[in-house]
């Protein structure tokens, strides 16, 4: 369906912001350069964002939405639990280290206590995004005796996953933006976590 002009200028403009976003931080991302970037007059951008802050905030929504919908695209493979577990891991762990995303989470913890709405809109798109796919998981090893009980709570394992995966890899390239990691290194981090994981539901 094609786009009406409003909305042509609507999408240039969260184009354009989050460019500036994603690159400079909410105070650096001017609204001259978006407005410029977007190739719109400043009366057309206060027209359809009345405030900067109501700029950033739909380029966080945007970008939230798009990573969920990237998050629920990840698949459930029909393999061993371990296997599923790495695929998974994969697949999310690449897609969170995207430089884009990257930026766009140090943008957000910045401005976290201005827009504490927000914040919650983002961390619901972030972590608790992929709970539910690897809880799911967890329940169908169970139910083929892939992994030991132990009184396991599906839920909880998932977010210990996510946690540890997480943890050494996000920190890493937050703290070194130039990098970008490849294939192999993410391959590594995520069987780290996998092995963590196991190490309490393995089987003998």
């Amino acid at each position: 369906m094609s786009l009406n002009n409003k909305q042509q200028k609507t999408q240039a403009i969260i184009k354009a912001a989050c460019h500036y976003f994603l690159q400079y931080g909410y105070n650096g991302a001017t609204t001259d350069l978006i407005q410029k970037k977007a190739g719109v007059s400043k009366a057309t951008l206060y027209n359809h964002f009345p405030t900067k802050e109501s700029l950033f905030a739909s380029v966080v929504n945007t970008r939230c939405k798009l990573f969920i919908e990237q998050v629920r695209a990840i698949s459930l493979p029909d393999t061993h639990f371990s296997e599923s577990l790495f695929r998974i891991g994969e697949a999310y762990l690449t897609l969170l280290l995207a430089p884009e995303n990257q930026a766009l989470f140090r943008a957000m913890v910045a401005e976290a206590p201005r827009f504490p709405g927000l914040a919650k809109t983002f961390y619901d798109a972030g972590p608790a995004s992929i709970l539910p796919v690897i809880a799911e998981a967890v329940n169908r090893a169970l139910q083929k005796h892939e992994l030991a009980d132990n009184g396991c709570e599906p839920l909880r394992l998932a977010t210990n996953f996510i946690t540890v995966l997480r943890g050494k890899s996000q920190m890493y390239c937050l703290l070194h933006p130039d990098f970008i990691p490849d294939q192999n290194t993410i391959a590594g981090w995520v069987s780290e976590a996998v092995d963590i994981l196991m190490n309490p539901v393995r089987l003998p």
